[in-house]
């Protein structure tokens, strides 16, 4: 057996070594001291939490639910005879042209035909209880002559009395609409005759009664037959039948409903009426209702996504309650919201708004100190806290205006947020 020389020996040591060196070096890069392992899993220091000072418009609102619908609907009844009175009595009244649901009367239309004659819708209080004609006196006459002059038919009429001038105002409202005013029927020409004869009569007689004869009984047959001659004539002419006109406290309206059709007997209600603007009803709670008063700017968002301006109109009223406040919201543009009726929408009323564009912090930015101010902290890049004391604001949606007092503050700088 040859011995190893002394180089290979020397090989195989240093080789060894090294792999020892090598071992241990592996080893030692995995072992970790319990000092070390606690440093590495140990939390990093705390960052501050901050939040940009913004410059902007800031608006506060309140969002409720409503539904779109018309005011509660009015019957409506017809009273009253149309055409003369005499004639009426001799044939049914029967509606010839019935009216449609859904439209707007206004002041001087024909609501509806019945035997052929028109019914008009006027403005007024007082109901049409009897047929006006010539030398009647009353309210409802006044009322009569201040539609009539609201509609162009006449000037300066107001005397609550049917004289000339009223019949001939009358005849213009028929005449317009196509129809003629109820004149005297065919009997009460033959009356006028039969009355203005009976008076020549009166006269030739008394003319015949000798000079130097009694011509009392004479004289009291002409005076009578004169007086009852003129009696026909104060109500002789141009008259307005009870049933051709309705009158209604306020115009114009929405014909709601229609009962009545075509062929039917004219009597009783016809239909229902409301005012024919929508708006928008509902409830809103107590506490959010301590914000809004009438007059406040509202938006009306449809299902559809359709937006429409409005205005609160009124706020309680009969429905409120200690949990609830009714309101009435009024579009700015009737035509936008109709299509609408019946349906809900989602008003946002606003409550407040900033003149222009102001610096709005986060509402968890401000604090209030000891000493009763009010202040935010202003960060800076190298995480100096320096106070700036403010007056706050219009709140909305988590954000308030502020107003630097003392320090400064500016858009774009950095502020606490949630804590002090």
């Amino acid at each position: 057996m040859v011995a190893p020389s002394p180089r290979r020996t020397l090989v195989v040591v240093v080789c060894a070594a090294l792999a020892t060196g090598a071992v241990g070096w592996i080893v030692g890069t995995q072992v970790r001291s319990p000092a070390d392992a606690a440093a590495e899993h140990r939390a990093p220091s705390p960052s501050l939490v901050t939040a940009p000072v913004l410059r902007k418009a800031l608006t506060s609102t309140v969002v409720i639910q409503g539904t779109v619908a018309y005011s509660a609907a009015t019957p409506l009844a017809l009273n009253g005879v149309v055409g003369s009175p005499g004639e009426s009595s001799e044939k049914a009244q029967l509606i010839t042209k019935a009216p449609s649901a859904g439209g707007t009367v206004k002041a001087g239309d024909v609501l509806l035909e019945v035997s052929g004659r028109p019914v008009f819708v006027l403005p007024g209080e007082v109901p049409m209880y009897r047929t006006l004609t010539p030398g009647s006196k009353g309210d409802d006459v006044k009322q009569l002559q201040a539609a009539l002059v609201a509609l162009g038919h006449a000037s300066g009429l107001r005397s609550g009395t049917f004289d000339n001038a009223t019949a001939t105002a009358v005849g213009k409202l028929y005449a317009r609409a196509g129809y003629e005013e109820q004149k005297p029927t065919a009997e009460q020409r033959r009356q006028l005759r039969t009355l203005e004869q009976a008076v020549d009569d009166a006269k030739a007689a008394l003319d015949a009664v000798p000079p130097d004869a009694d011509r009392g009984r004479a004289h009291r047959a002409h005076n009578d037959a004169k007086a009852e001659l003129n009696t026909f004539r104060a109500s002789y002419g141009t008259s307005v039948p009870s049933g051709e006109v309705l009158f209604l406290p306020r115009l114009p309206v929405r014909l709601d409903a229609v009962t009545a059709k075509a062929g039917a007997a004219a009597s009783g209600q016809i239909g229902t009426v409301t005012d024919p603007t929508v708006h928008v009803q509902g409830a809103v709670p107590t506490l959010d209702a301590r914000l809004l008063r009438a007059g406040l700017s509202a938006t009306l968002l449809a299902t559809d996504g359709t937006e429409v301006p409005a205005t609160l109109d009124t706020l309680g009223g009969d429905t409120q309650s200690a949990a609830s406040t009714a309101f009435r919201i009024v579009p700015k543009d009737q035509a936008a919201l109709a299509p609408f009726a019946g349906q809900a929408v989602r008003v946002t009323v606003q409550v407040g708004a900033t003149e222009g564009e102001v610096l709005v912090v986060p509402v968890a930015a401000v604090i209030t100190g000891a000493d009763g101010r009010t202040r935010v902290r202003v960060v800076s890049a190298e995480q100096v806290v320096r106070d700036v004391s403010v007056r706050t604001g219009l709140t909305a949606f988590g954000e308030v205006h502020v107003t630097p007092l003392e320090g400064v503050l500016a858009q774009g700088d950095r502020v606490l947020v949630g804590g002090s």
